[in-house]
């Protein structure tokens, strides 16, 4: 009698205890059968007791929905009994149908991956599914564990087979053939012992064979009612296949197994220091499974601070991985160089060229590096072998697409790629990639600058946000080899916008690299404008900008005088000299009418009645301040400019905020919230983000979070509650500064 209640005590323990959980929450079944992509009678069914036995990747489907902590997690898993200890671990490699698989490690974060596995291959006989991704992404894991699911689910065998060591097709087959017990040598033999048996075959570590990919078709064809599950860092590239990319880890799952895996090797628990090590530690992996399982393990031997002290000076993490990895995947060297065998000649040239540029990089930047001069002409390499040469490194996981926002598509190396293949990196292919950047970053800064400057064009705005890393790259290549003035025209051509997305102190690094003693006085003219617009004290920004307008007036460039002039009245507002500053505001505008087609340099004509518009309001008329950018808004509308006021005014926000002038930002604020277009989402992020740091300076908590709710994700609140809140912001900050 007890062995028989045994079961439905289980079953009834798991029942309550999941009930208890979900409502501990104060969540409905539907809502936790919502967050675990379940059906809501599954888990009615489940509370009730009625599914006495849930299949492994419900339960951790489940576990991941309620958020479960370790001790709550494993009272769940207790619950259950022995099914309870196996239904978060990876499965064995040796499949076989419905036997339960040995225990093996945790398997972390891919509970998204394995229903879409099963979805696809549960759904359709006949089709070939292959996961792809970089080596040490848990191809291999998914795989199983998915497997594994399918097995208990569908009827027919499961057959694993490992093809690494396969050299061609043929070998393919035989291993293939061997796995199933089949003694035959052909497809069609093959085909014939699976007739009839909804047979599932997990094929691990296709990248190899992958002419093998038409006699899988074949097979499929042959043999309707199996399904093939693939595992290949390259597709197969047959028309029955199915490409699923295994993406890394979030930071979230990343980190937890991280965690794991340090109690795993022994480890002490970590304190608040180790936390914030592992962090950063963690994105040192970009979220790769085995370089997380490899991090881990040498920060249990070190500590998570220590390795992070010394992570930038380690070619190779100094404890290999764990023994019952195949060799490849014991160092992410090994992982890497396994990839690399398969390239050919020009993917294997590009490769560690790549791995110098920092973050994500355009399609240009990779023809800048690969494209043919006097030091590889015999390369013979050109624009096609470029784009190429990145499909293949793209294809082989090794090259992955950027998640980056802004205007064109951008790639990336993970970062453990990226440390691999910079080691392997010739020093003459480092000069070549340092002297192609350099001469496309100059190009590149040229022309957005111009486009900027003469057409107010936001989108080269964005592209330099986005290229800024590789347009550093190329400035410091030009300082290093003496290139002085080339290097100040690229930094007065993208300090615009890099002063209109927030990088100021980083453009003053830049200008702090040259000497205005190596500069012509074209040189140096352009590098004091830089100098002027990254500087934030009054004084020396006014001494600045005063000596680049008396230089460019010397040098007759009537553009680069009248914004020297524009910077030179900025800096008089600020010092309260407001005659001074009228003064100048007027020669720039004399130089606007008189000698410069504003057609093509809309900055200086929109920034005239801004400056103007900043007089008004450090006088106290914001009326007039209002009318001033209204006109400048006109402006821009009239010359047909994307140039944008409102984040002019939003920069001009920040600053007023920092100087302690909380109503004039909240005034600028509400002027340039109404300059926005409303269809444009841009404007009313950026104004929202400084809204917010306004009212957290005003003590307002409250609002200071709404408004952290409009910059993020939030949806959008129309364009009247908007008004009316950088209204009320106004009225706040006036009766704080005592103007209300």
């Amino acid at each position: 009698m007890n062995d028989s209640a045994g079961p439905a005590r289980k079953a009834i323990s798991f029942a309550a205890l999941l009930r208890d959980l979900r409502e501990a929450r104060s969540l409905t079944q539907q809502e936790l059968a919502d967050a675990a992509r379940l059906s809501v009678d599954a888990v009615s069914a489940l509370e009730r007791g009625r599914r006495t036995q849930p299949q492994p990747h419900t339960v951790r489907m489940l576990a991941a929905a309620l958020q479960l902590r370790d001790a709550d997690r494993m009272a769940l898993l207790s619950s259950l009994g022995r099914a309870g200890n196996v239904a978060l671990e990876m499965p064995s490699r040796k499949l076989t149908p419905r036997t339960p698989s040995p225990s093996s490690v945790e398997v972390v974060g891919r509970d998204a991956e394995v229903a879409e596995v099963v979805d696809a291959l549960g759904s359709a006989p006949g089709r070939l599914v292959t996961l792809t991704g970089p080596g040490g992404v848990g191809k291999t894991t998914v795989a199983l564990v998915a497997a594994d699911v399918l097995a208990a689910e569908r009827p027919g065998a499961v057959y694993f087979a490992d093809l690494t060591a396969a050299a061609g097709p043929d070998d393919a087959l035989a291993a293939v053939a061997h796995a199933a017990a089949c003694a035959a040598g052909t497809v069609a033999g093959l085909a014939e012992h699976l007739a009839g048996t909804s047979a599932l075959l997990v094929l691990d570590n296709l990248e190899r064979v992958t002419a093998f990919g038409p006699h899988l078709a074949e097979l499929l064809t042959a043999s309707p009612d199996t399904v093939i599950l693939a595992t290949s860092r390259v597709p197969m590239r047959v028309r029955r296949e199915r490409e699923m990319r295994i993406a890394p880890l979030g930071p979230s799952a990343a980190e937890q197994l991280f965690g794991e895996r340090l109690a795993a090797a022994g480890a002490p628990p970590m304190g608040r220091e180790d936390d914030s090590a592992v962090t950063q530690l963690c994105r040192q992996t970009d979220g790769l499974p085995l370089a997380i399982e490899l991090m881990a393990a040498a920060a249990a031997r070190l500590g998570p601070p220590a390795l992070l002290e010394r992570i930038d000076t380690l070619t190779e993490l100094p404890v290999a991985g764990p023994r019952d990895l195949p060799a490849r995947q014991r160092t992410m060297a090994a992982t890497v160089e396994w990839s690399c065998q398969m390239l050919g000649p020009a993917a294997q040239r590009l490769l560690p060229r790549l791995s110098m540029l920092p973050g994500s990089f355009s399609l240009d930047t990779v023809d800048a590096i690969a494209a043919a001069d006097a030091a590889d002409a015999a390369d013979g390499a050109d624009g096609a072998d470029a784009v190429r040469a990145l499909v293949e490194l793209i294809e082989h996981s090794l090259v992955a697409r950027a998640d980056d926002t802004g205007p064109g598509t951008r790639y990336r190396l993970l970062e453990p790629i990226r440390r691999h293949a910079v080691e392997t990196l010739e020093p003459a292919d480092g000069e070549h990639v340092r002297r192609g950047v350099a001469r496309w970053a100059l190009r590149a800064a040229r022309e957005h600058g111009a486009r900027i400057r003469g057409r107010g064009d936001m989108t080269a705005v964005e592209r330099v946000e986005t290229d800024r890393h590789v347009l550093r790259l190329g400035f410091d290549h030009l300082v290093d080899t003496g290139q002085y003035n080339a290097a100040a025209e690229l930094l007065w051509s993208v300090w615009l916008p890099l002063w209109m997305t927030g990088h100021t102190h980083e453009t003053l690094a830049w200008t702090n690299r040259l000497h205005e003693d190596d500069l012509s006085e074209h040189g140096r003219a352009r590098w004091l404008v830089a100098r002027a617009g990254s500087n934030r004290i009054a004084a020396d920004l006014f001494t600045t900008a005063q000596r680049a307008m008396r230089l460019a007036e010397r040098i007759d460039d009537a553009s680069l005088t009248a914004e020297a002039a524009i910077f030179a009245s900025a800096a008089a507002l600020r010092l309260e000299d407001f005659d001074g500053s009228r003064t100048l505001l007027a020669k720039a505008e004399v130089l606007m009418k008189k000698r410069l087609d504003v057609e093509r340099d809309v900055w200086t004509a929109v920034h005239v009645p801004i400056g103007y518009g900043d007089g008004a309001l450090l006088r106290g008329d914001r009326a007039a301040a209002a009318r001033h950018w209204r006109a400048a808004a006109d402006t821009a509308r009239k010359l047909g400019s994307e140039f944008s006021v409102p984040a002019v005014l939003a920069e001009c926000a920040q600053a007023a905020r920092r100087e302690g002038r909380l109503d004039d930002a909240a005034v600028m604020l509400a002027t340039a919230a109404e300059l926005s277009p409303q269809q444009d989402e841009r404007p009313r992020t950026q104004l929202a983000g400084v809204a917010a740091a306004v009212a957290a300076d005003l003590g307002d908590v409250a609002s200071a979070q709404w408004w952290e709710g409009v910059a993020g994700s939030e949806p959008a609140p129309d364009s009247d509650q908007l008004g009316e809140r950088f209204r009320e912001l106004v009225r706040r900050a006036e009766t704080v500064s005592g103007r209300g």
